[in-house]
């Protein structure tokens, strides 16, 4: 029957529970609870269902009694019950036996013994409840945010477990007063998918309202693990549960246990605030048993655009006493803000209070012996091919920590501020040449031991050039002359490297000459196309090979050794060289496109193949130098760095002078996004031997993930031990210890491994295992081994882990995360330091 519902007012009342708090008035079971229900809009479309029907118009209205298999279809619901009766005039059902109310605006599936509703009102009262609100999601990645020191605030991809049930719920009573506002009685939520859920909260009252589902006095059960069927592991005086997805709430986070044999036991706390739409603010501290407090915030803020602010503080108040005491702060700020298309400001900043703490402390092996801590923040303008503007920069290096014998001794550099101006190359009107600029203005400091600048060395460096590009047939000539002035308001007594440097008063005003050329034949190609590589790697292919020749002359630095250093400006030199490089390339032209599997579909696209790809390459390149004194730049048995140095490698292979630089290899082969492989080398022909080797390959085949890395690097002598040898104003040096041995060259090889099955979302068992081996100390500096195990709706791992770093003793660390679904993590494993 379908029947059209006719305006009226009506007022509906609804049975409350017989069992409810006293206290609590909106459940009060003497009392009916009036509603006003608004009228039907007219001419509603009704469809009713049912095996008999009948109708009886009274004061209420026309009321339908309906028996045997009824279904009711009003507006987005559909009811259906073994009995039931519906009022045409006020919209009221009253459902009796096997009642189930699927849709509705919050997506509802309910299962009812009995109950009444008024759809059109979005009130209702249910009895013996189960069912789920919302939609279901699926496992993905994710972007997070990770804080790297030295690098700041990066997004990395972050698998996260989620359940593709909807939100469940079961109850005594369940009553719905209005749309998105829900009361559930004696009852139990979860995100696991029902009848047998791996865990839930249970509690007296849970009030459901815009998306978010709050409980009082709950207690948290899981009933997941295979041999215990049902433990209570928590109880939550207040808990807070997002019945979708994209709902942020302010509340306490659920605690961190955890145990280390050198933090000892661990217990801590984390407190969430949302601010706003776009901000929130996590605040905690962690309690180590054998050292102290932890406290710990993080800050987020995401604007319009690009705009975007995070902070990190990380502290321990290390209650150990005077040497062994390794507290410190760790505090890094991230953000960025667009003015408008051409301006924008970014600051990227650090503190770190001790290296100690971070080598003990920092749960990141990558973090743990990076020994840099740098900081900047820039407003910077661009228009069209002018750019300007203005840095602050701290760069801080760590020499050695608490532990040595020497104490905690650091390098710090500070711009404070740089002022640049660039003028990108671009055409003279009305000419062939092309014009452009560099200049910066500098205020710098630097402090080591046993030496320290001015609180403010001035510096100016001006670097205007021409140039002139020539094309033709595809071949390329690009020559450039230039003239470059820099000038220091201080300036050190002379003297090679070695000794500490002295800071004298006297101004320095550097001026050099510069001119170069850059010749790039055309390129030479050819295409390969038989069946045996189409069968092998589906595609054709083509090589091609292209030469580069470029020329460099710098003339005018005479002043070298009276140079003080801060950056890459001031270790320029005399130069005469010339630089040669031959690059191959190999690409595929896939010919048969298909949807995406395994490996191929880690990348963003639905379809693969049908594209061009460069899928390797490989670099061979070298320097002559024409002037192998470079203007008498070279200290003899030390390790010399030069700006035309690292412009080719940045490994230092200068001991004295050499015509010849080592040939460097830059080998790059890619199959899928997940299956790569990548060598670098620098070989030196002149001694022989590999200067560095470093390594690293990726493979990945369904569940399996294996990667490999080896490093190796050998380093020239560093300073003479004699380092605390001053230099004089007359140029001499005055040395302060009567040794006189050189510093030996040392080789250093580390080898990288790890071995994955599965990974972080993967349903039932993971296991994975990384380790890091050093071949000169002969020793293991990191090993870990993680298991982690997937239910419906719930996941556990487990780490063991071993660092060995430095003036660290070793330890051995035993972390452990569980995960819920949908809901969030807990435990010592934070994803920084997961194996996988």
């Amino acid at each position: 029957m379908d029947a059209p519902a006719e305006a009226a007012s009506a007022s509906a009342s609804i049975p409350d529970p017989a069992d409810a708090d006293p206290d609590d008035a909106s459940v009060s079971s003497t009392i009916p609870e009036a509603h006003v229900v608004p009228p039907p809009p007219v001419g509603l479309p009704v469809k009713i269902e049912a095996v008999t029907q009948t109708s009886v118009k009274t004061d209420a209205g026309v009321v339908y009694t309906l028996l045997g298999n009824v279904v009711i279809h009003y507006k987005d619901y559909v009811i259906s019950a073994d009995r039931a009766t519906y009022n045409q005039d006020t919209g009221d059902i009253v459902a009796q036996g096997n009642l189930r109310v699927d849709g509705g605006p919050d997506q509802a599936h309910l299962r009812a013994s009995h109950g009444t509703m008024n759809p059109d009102a979005h009130i209702a009262h249910y009895y013996d409840v189960t069912g789920t609100l919302g939609q279901g999601r699926t496992s993905q990645v994710k972007a997070v945010t990770n804080f790297i020191p030295g690098v700041g605030a990066i997004a990395q991809s972050k698998p996260q477990l989620a359940s593709s049930s909807p939100f469940a719920i079961s109850g005594k009573e369940f009553i719905q007063t209005g749309e998105q506002s829900y009361h559930v009685i004696q009852g139990t939520m979860t995100s696991c998918s029902l009848p047998n859920p791996d865990w839930q909260l249970i509690a007296r009252n849970f009030f459901l309202q815009n998306g978010v589902a709050r409980g009082k006095s709950s207690v948290f059960e899981l009933k997941g693990l295979p041999i215990v069927h049902k433990v209570p592991v928590f109880y939550m005086p207040y808990v807070t549960h997002a019945i979708n997805g994209d709902s942020r709430q302010s509340g306490i986070e659920i605690p961190i246990l955890g145990n280390d044999t050198t933090k000892g036991f661990i217990f801590g706390e984390e407190i969430y605030f949302v601010l706003g739409r776009s901000a929130d603010l996590t605040v905690g501290a962690q309690y180590f048993s054998k050292r102290g407090f932890a406290p710990s915030a993080i800050f987020r803020l995401r604007g319009r655009g690009n705009d975007f602010a995070t902070f990190r503080f990380q502290s321990l108040l290390d209650r150990l006493p005077g040497n062994e005491n390794q507290g410190g702060v760790d505090m890094l700020f991230d953000g960025r803000h667009d003015f408008d298309t051409e301006t924008r400001s970014v600051a990227d900043i650090e503190y770190l209070s001790s290296y100690a703490y971070r080598q003990e402390f920092e749960d990141n092996y990558s973090v743990a012996i990076n020994s840099e801590v740098k900081s900047q923040a820039f407003l910077a303008h661009s228009h069209q091919a002018l750019a300007e503007s203005i840095a602050f920069n701290r760069y801080q290096s760590f020499e050695s920590s608490a532990g040595t014998v020497t104490g905690e001794q650091e390098i710090t550099i500070l711009h404070v501020p740089s002022l640049t101006f660039d003028g990108i190359d671009q055409y003279l009107e009305g000419t062939p040449l092309m014009w452009g600029v560099t200049a910066s203005g500098s205020g710098l400091s630097r402090t080591e031991p046993g030496f320290q600048t001015s609180h403010v060395v001035p510096r100016l460096d001006v670097y205007p050039h021409l140039a002139l590009p020539v094309h033709f047939y595809g071949w390329t000539f690009r020559p450039v002359v230039g003239l470059r002035d820099t000038f220091y308001g201080k300036s050190q007594n002379p003297g090679p490297l070695g000794i500490v440097p002295t800071e004298r008063d006297a101004t320095l005003n550097r001026k050099d000459f510069e001119a170069g050329l850059d010749f790039r034949p055309p390129a030479l190609q050819r295409d390969f196309s038989t069946p045996w590589l189409e069968h092998l790697l589906g595609a054709d292919v083509r090589h091609t090979l292209e030469p580069d020749v470029q020329y460099k002359y710098v003339t005018g630095i005479n002043d070298f050794d009276s140079t003080l250093r801060f950056d890459s400006v001031d270790v320029a030199s005399n130069t005469n060289e010339l630089e040669y490089s031959l690059t191959q390339r190999l690409f595929l032209r896939h010919l048969r496109p298909h949807p995406c599997t395994g490996d191929e579909a880690l990348g963003p696209d639905d379809t693969c193949a049908g594209e061009t790809v460069n899928w390797l390459s490989w670099q061979v390149a070298q320097k002559y130098f024409f002037d192998d004194h470079f203007g008498g730049a070279i200290t003899p048995r030390s390790r010399n760095v030069l700006d035309t140095t690292l412009d080719l490698t940045g490994v230092a292979f200068l001991a004295r002078e050499r015509a010849y630089s080592p040939v460097i290899s830059r080998l790059r082969w890619q199959t899928t996004s997940s299956t790569n492989l990548e060598w670098d080398v620098d070989y030196d022909t002149k001694t022989g031997r590999l200067d560095s080797s470093n390594i690293f390959a990726a493979y990945k085949h369904g569940d399996y993930t294996f990667t490999f890395g080896d490093a190796h690097l050998h380093t020239l002598p560093g300073a003479e031990p004699a380092s605390t040898a001053t230099a004089t104003p007359s140029g001499t040096t005055t040395p302060a210890s009567t040794s006189t041995a050189a510093a030996t060259e040392t080789n250093f090889n580390q080898v990288r491994l790890s071995a994955i099955y599965g990974n972080s979302i993967k349903p039932g068992l993971s296991t994975g295992i990384n380790a890091g081996y050093d071949f000169t100390l002969d020793k293991l500096q990191y090993g870990g081994v993680q298991a982690n195990y997937n239910w419906n709706c719930c996941g556990l791992s487990f780490e063991v882990r071993r660092y060995s770093l430095g003036t660290v003793p070793e330890h051995t660390t035993y972390l452990y995360n569980f995960t819920l679904a949908n809901v969030g993590s807990a435990g010592s494993l934070s994803w920084a330091t997961r194996v996988f």
